[in-house]
């Protein structure tokens, strides 16, 4: 930095001329292509996942479902991972979930040569749910009789915090105050970052590498050894430019989903997130609800 003196960005002429690459230009072209079933119910059980239909479909490798994967639970937040457990980010995810708890939730994976042949499987495959109940209201969700999106928090509350500054009950009473009192909310934000949350990876011997447009590779790289139940060590994650993010990609998104494709079928794997599977299915800024 030098005061009073224009400095030039280092990455400046690449990314205005072009030549900047990001995770999917840096992808291997000879990559199998990754795509996620999602849920199209809000809250359910699933009972199961029909693929044989999918697993005709030429060019189709491998189909996985959440009956197929380790259910290792694991935070996606983007926080630096605490050694006081009270402190830590709460572990409630898995790599593909028998418990849909929201519409978009990742039910089963399909690995296919093309992304043609990707999104024909995914429209394959058929899903029987036990279908429950649910809530879109913060209030309702609080209730004694709501439905439980996680039997450890009653309430589906999963925890207290108070921030107190000054003497709220002596402040009101000030003479001359006009008191107005309710609840108010604000929306969930979408950030629209024009670069989709991509990523790809491959194995060497017995260590896991992971390219990914991501704000947090270090973070990132705990996320996936928690939802594989590895050891940090045996994760590699590579961060090149990114695309915008704007707080989105501070999230762990589907880097964790990685490895099992290169396992069965000895080559790399590809992921990329459409912009409407961006939209629905992936991390946002959650809205607040308060009395004021």
């Amino acid at each position: 930095m030098i005061v009073g003196k224009s400095v030039v960005r280092v990455d400046a002429y690449d990314k205005v001329a072009g030549r900047t690459k990001y995770a999917g230009d840096l992808c291997d072209r000879h990559a199998l292509v990754a795509k996620i079933k999602h849920s199209d119910v809000a809250h359910a059980y699933v009972k199961a996942v029909h693929t044989e239909d999918a697993m005709k479909i030429d060019g189709v490798v491998k189909v996985f479902t959440c009956f197929d994967v380790p259910e290792h639970a694991f935070p996606t937040a983007g926080h630096p991972w605490s050694t006081e457990e009270s402190h830590q980010d709460i572990c409630d995810r898995h790599l593909l979930t028998r418990h849909v708890r929201y519409y978009g939730d990742d039910v089963a994976t399909v690995v296919a040569e093309d992304e043609i042949s990707a999104k024909r499987a995914i429209e394959a495959i058929r899903v029987d749910y036990e279908e429950l109940p649910f809530v879109l209201d913060v209030q309702e969700a609080m209730k004694e009789d709501a439905p439980l999106l996680h039997r450890k928090y009653p309430g589906n509350i999963l925890a207290h915090t108070q921030i107190r500054k000054g003497d709220y009950a002596s402040a009101v009473q000030e003479p001359g105050l006009i008191m107005i009192e309710g609840w108010y909310d604000t929306p969930t934000v979408q950030h629209c970052h024009i670069e989709n949350a991509e990523c790809y990876a491959w194995c060497e011997g017995n260590r896991i590498h992971v390219m990914a447009s991501t704000q947090i590779p270090h973070i990132t790289r705990r996320c996936i050894a928690q939802a594989l139940g590895v050891d940090w060590g045996r994760v590699r994650v590579v961060k090149p430019y990114i695309g915008g993010g704007f707080g989105n990609k501070q999230d762990a998104l589907y880097e964790r989903s990685g490895w099992r494709p290169y396992r069965e079928a000895g080559v790399p794997e590809g992921r990329d997130v459409c912009e409407h599977q961006s939209q629905t299915c992936n991390t946002l800024s959650p809205n607040i609800v308060g009395k004021a």
